[in-house]
């Protein structure tokens, strides 16, 4: 089976051989669910896991989560699983957050399971969260594929006497698949914290939508410190502007760099200085944009995560594509406008329906225009345009 999909002759045996895979994961998936055992929502458990997986924005959208866990559960220590920790490690500035901890829940699926390294390094994981002795299991994850949905489940099974609280397909709508679970029928096109929200009240526990980025009042220095080595004056009106995107990349969805100069420009001329800000391997285009225009500062590759945080709270205002730093603009309630030009564009990431908050949408980068985001961006500031 496996070398039907690595190396297969043709259209047809990759098709069957997906169909034969759906059709065992939904066996597999129906009888973990017949093996739920009742459960009833524990009163003060002393551990709770979270599953949430993806970049910085998705951890971002896990926060109100965060908090009705706290509000709920004021005792328990919370004990995230992420795909990736760098995106995390953050996290444990909320006090109830006890540890980040790797489930690099995209390595399974049916075909690395065969290989008997990735199933040792699956059981290991078990024995990790089961020597957590959680009480509850909160799963934030909408798989994309059954397979990483299967193991999920499989996982939530053996990890003996826990409630378990997630989303579950519709095939399954006539089982009991978990404990409190919301169905993707029911999703319509809400935002991940509204959807986070909904989730919780199956299992009883009020949830808000707002997402936070903790920052401490030396976070919020160390960035003034940091603009006042490059001459810029505490008062100066700034603009932050990303212009990478690590998922956008590769899909080479990016809004054109000559767009991004033409923005800075008219910021410039506003004297708002357009303060460029992202990762390291973003840091080429900063470099070009500067080129292009020599009033932009490039502080690309050159900060850590919290003090990108601080300087996004400090500035007037954010323009970037939908990705980590527009998120962190929500949660820090700098105004911000979203440039996003796919043509599936995902509802769950982008309707946050906030005061100050715009997402300019197009079929591709190419066909979202410079006045475009301008008016977006000056009604997210409160400008005239």
């Amino acid at each position: 089976m496996r070398g039907v999909v690595a190396h297969g002759s043709g259209h047809d045996e990759g098709c069957v051989f997906v169909a034969m895979k759906h059709a065992l994961l939904r066996l597999v998936m129906r009888r973990l669910a017949g093996r739920l055992s009742a459960v009833e929502r524990p009163r003060s458990p002393a551990n709770i896991a979270l599953w949430q997986f993806g970049g910085v924005g998705d951890m971002l959208l896990a926060t109100p989560v965060i908090r009705a866990l706290e509000s709920a559960y004021p005792q328990a220590a919370v004990h995230l699983w992420c795909s990736d920790p760098k995106f995390a490690a953050w996290l444990t500035r909320f006090a109830n957050v006890a540890s980040i901890n790797p489930f690099r829940v995209y390595d399974y699926d049916v075909r690395t399971l065969l290989q008997r390294d990735v199933r040792r390094e699956l059981s290991g994981i078990l024995e990790q969260m089961r020597a957590q002795r959680v009480g509850m299991v909160v799963n934030l994850h909408r798989p994309a594929l059954l397979d990483w949905w299967a193991v999920e489940w499989w996982l939530m099974r053996r990890l003996a006497g826990c409630f378990t609280i997630g989303f579950a397909p519709d095939f399954l709508a006539d089982g009991q698949p978990l404990h409190a679970a919301l169905l993707l029928s029911e999703w319509g096109d809400d935002h991940y914290t509204r959807l986070y929200q909904r989730l919780l009240a199956r299992a009883g526990i009020p949830c808000g939508v707002e997402t936070c980025f903790p920052l401490l009042e030396a976070d919020r220095q160390a960035a003034r410190q940091l603009l006042d080595s490059r001459l810029i004056a505490a008062d100066g009106r700034l603009v932050c502007l990303h212009v990478g995107g690590r998922r956008l990349k590769l899909e080479q969805k990016m809004w054109p760099l000559a767009r991004f100069a033409e923005v800075a420009r008219r910021l410039l001329d506003r004297r708002m200085t357009p303060l460029l800000i992202g990762v390291e391997h973003e840091r080429a285009m900063g470099e070009e944009l500067c080129a292009r225009v020599p009033g932009c500062l490039n502080l690309i590759g050159q900060t850590t995560l919290v003090q990108m945080a601080a300087l996004i709270a400090r500035a007037d205002g954010l323009i970037g594509h939908d990705s980590g730093p527009f998120h962190l603009a929500v949660a820090v309630d700098t105004p911000c406008v979203a440039i996003c030009g796919r043509p599936d564009a995902e509802p769950e990431y982008l309707n946050c329906r906030k005061e100050g908050v715009a997402v300019v949408v197009g079929d591709h980068p190419d066909r979202i225009a410079v006045d475009e985001v301008w008016r977006a961006a000056m009604q997210a500031f409160g400008e005239d345009g």
